[in-house]
């Protein structure tokens, strides 16, 4: 529905200046409509998006990590298990 509202919007203020013979000043309300459209889904859809792909691929390297340190673990505990022999 978010989406739909801002599409919307985004193509009926390109559309106005097609349609009508506006002046000046109602052709700048024009454009920043267009743009306060433009920077409000970039601050509701893109960044949030962006913000999520960063804590996951984080997450992910964390889990990694662990991963390795536990194998590590055992490599170490290995070795010297077969030096008390």
């Amino acid at each position: 529905m978010f989406s739909l509202a801002m599409f919307l919007g985004s193509y009926l203020s390109g559309l106005v200046p097609l349609a009508f013979t506006l002046s000046e000043t109602k052709m700048r309300y024009v454009t920043v409509l267009g743009a306060g459209l433009l920077v409000g889904t970039a601050l509701a859809v893109i960044v949030p998006e962006g913000v999520h792909a960063l804590y996951m691929s984080e997450l992910e390297t964390n889990q990694m990590q662990t991963q390795h340190e536990f194998h590590s673990d055992h490599k170490v505990v290995g070795r010297h298990l077969n030096q008390v022999d």
